[in-house]
């Protein structure tokens, strides 16, 4: 029987696997910010959240990045 601990070290994965992630994340931040600028002079109600959220979407396609191990 697993422990909680075992459990949740299962589910995040190698410690490669989160750096990965992480900098991912990291890289999709830095082009947000860098690219936001340019957005909000055509769009200038678009909030910095949603064109993240944007970036982010479009870096990681539905599905593409899936674990399918399971």
């Amino acid at each position: 029987m697993k422990t909680k601990k075992q459990h949740a070290a299962d589910l995040l994965g190698s410690d490669a696997e989160r750096e990965c992630e992480v900098q991912r994340e990291i890289d999709s931040f830095l082009r947000a910010v860098s690219s936001y600028p340019d957005r909000f002079a055509r769009e200038p109600y678009l909030s910095f959240r949603q064109h993240l959220s944007s970036i982010v979407s479009s870096s990681h396609p539905s599905g593409s990045d899936e674990d399918t191990r399971h």
